[in-house]
């Protein structure tokens, strides 16, 4: 049916890129890679192709056609909308990575040159814990990755200066030259 995403979601706001070559629905979160979504269209398709029978000799038929046909376009609109949609991932522009010893606690903001939609702000936080950082530099998101390695050598020079009897900055910002 019209319906058949995860829960019944028909992805009406259509589907967005995300990491990984996976395609996330912003209603119901499910994700679809490339041939996931190609079949998505291919079931629209052929439930457009079945109401052919129900055409001949009943007038609710033809409205059925005429709605099945409609999912057929939107779907394949959105199809060719991820098909064109440049898909690289944009390098930051600038990481900020913020210790707060209160919670123990490193806040990362990733800024981009370009502006960004509000869906797409990355955000992050990690415990102050090795395993913790390296948690995130293992994570499949590039970007987490990135802010991974990068919160790693701030916790590494914080740990150096507090050896050392110094007091370690609180922050640290890591441009687009370091990244």
């Amino acid at each position: 049916m019209i319906g058949d995403g995860a829960n019944g979601c028909a992805h009406e706001e259509g589907l967005e890129f995300s990491s990984s070559a996976v395609y996330r629905c912003p209603v119901c979160g499910v994700g679809l890679d490339a041939a996931g979504v190609e079949r998505w269209v291919r079931e629209a398709e052929k439930e457009r192709d079945e109401a052919y029978s129900l055409v001949e000799g009943e007038g609710f038929g033809e409205i059925a056609l005429q709605e099945l046909q409609r999912e057929v376009y939107r779907r394949r609109k959105v199809l060719y909308g991820l098909q064109e949609a440049p898909r690289a991932v944009s390098r930051p522009e600038m990481v900020l990575v913020v210790y707060e010893e209160r919670r123990g606690v490193y806040e990362c903001s990733v800024y981009y040159e370009s502006p960004r939609s509000a869906w797409d702000t990355k955000r992050f936080s990690v415990e102050a814990a090795g395993r913790k950082i390296s948690g995130l530099r293992s994570s499949t998101d590039l970007v987490a990755r990135l802010v991974g390695e990068k919160v790693g050598e701030f916790h590494e020079a914080r740990r150096e200066l507090r050896d050392e009897g110094l007091h370690p900055p609180a922050r640290r910002v890591f441009y687009a030259s370091e990244l």
